[in-house]
């Protein structure tokens, strides 16, 4: 895992777990890189960031069962089962 990888984990999850205070945490973020001489991460940072959030969001997306895929998987069942007999 990057060293920007990293920054935007742990950035993720301070900020999932308390959302009220995602600016004080971006700005100790801020804050730490320029202390590090790492400031010129600050952007792959941020892209690495909206990438955990874009797959969190897919895969919650992706989780959720909607009406259709629920009548389509009882009807393979019914199929299945009629099949069968």
């Amino acid at each position: 895992m990057t060293l920007e990888q990293q920054y935007a984990h742990a950035l993720y999850d301070l900020v999932s777990e308390t959302p009220e205070k995602s600016a004080e945490y971006l700005k100790g973020l801020v804050q730490t890189l320029e202390k590090k001489g790492h400031k010129k991460l600050m952007t792959q940072i941020y892209t690495q960031y909206q990438q955990i959030v874009e797959t969190k969001e897919r895969s919650e997306a992706y989780k959720k069962v909607t009406p259709e895929q629920e009548r389509t998987r009882v009807l393979l069942e019914l199929y299945r089962a009629l099949v069968a007999a």
